[in-house]
């Protein structure tokens, strides 16, 4: 059977409970205090990864923006340039239409001054034959054959000599 003395069991709880105060005044409160320490890094790293995550999603954000300024910016830029080469095209085609009006214009009073210098040309050239042949049948009187025959004779003689 079993055999209780007291005095072991009192000196055994003594025991238990001097080594229980022991423990507790050296090692639990540095067990605690790591632990503690352990969990106050956990939460600093957890901390840190939220701002971190919330810095990239605000990066993101102003990256996004950004874009999508420049997109708007680019859109602007070529409707611009679109407008600018529409503009640029028109003035050059008033441009050719207005050099093209004014070599028409010119050309059409050359010709005309040519034609007026022709037409003076022929007068002159008309009222010499028609002076001629009047001088030649007035120096002559014959009848209308005549007449005629000397007229077609001077104009053969001015059409040979030109």
């Amino acid at each position: 059977m079993l055999d209780f003395d007291f005095w072991t069991i009192l000196f055994s709880v003594i025991n238990i409970l001097v080594l229980f105060f022991f423990l507790k005044k050296f090692l639990f409160g540095r067990v605690n205090a790591m632990l503690e320490k352990r969990a106050q890094m956990v939460q600093a790293d957890m901390d840190e990864a939220k701002q971190h995550a919330a810095d990239a999603e605000k990066l993101k954000n102003a990256y996004e923006e950004t874009l999508s300024g420049a997109k708007q910016e680019a859109k602007q830029i070529i409707a611009t340039a679109e407008q600018n080469a529409h503009a640029q095209g028109s003035e050059i085609t008033a441009k050719a239409q207005q050099q093209a009006d004014t070599l028409l214009k010119e050309a059409q009073k050359e010709i005309e001054r040519e034609r007026r210098q022709t037409l003076d040309g022929v007068q002159g050239e008309i009222a010499d034959l028609a002076l001629a042949a009047a001088s030649k049948l007035m120096e002559q009187k014959v009848d209308d054959q005549t007449n005629r025959e000397l007229v077609n004779a001077f104009l053969s003689e001015e059409g040979a000599g030109e």
